[in-house]
């Protein structure tokens, strides 16, 4: 994560803009040395408001749970044994 104050993002906007659409990345700005704003891309804002959903949702985070402790105890079906019925 990188971490530049808002004169200089301000100077390298652009470039910054173009840095954080192509990866994953994060851009801390900072006024008067305090860190205050992020600049992500839109994919990475998407996934986590889509992540932000999905905890929103109790019943869905139940399964979720439920799925993953079937998934470590091997209790699972596999795509063949489906594809046979």
């Amino acid at each position: 994560m990188t971490t530049i104050n808002l004169s200089d993002a301000k100077d390298k906007l652009s470039q910054l803009v173009k840095e954080t659409a192509e990866t994953t990345g994060q851009v801390v700005i900072s006024v008067n040395g305090r860190n205050q704003v992020v600049l992500i891309s839109m994919e990475e804002y998407e996934s986590l408001m889509e992540t932000i959903d999905i905890l929103k949702d109790q019943a869905l985070v139940k399964k979720i749970s439920l799925s993953m402790a079937d998934i470590q105890k091997k209790n699972v079906i596999s795509f063949e044994d489906i594809r046979k019925d």
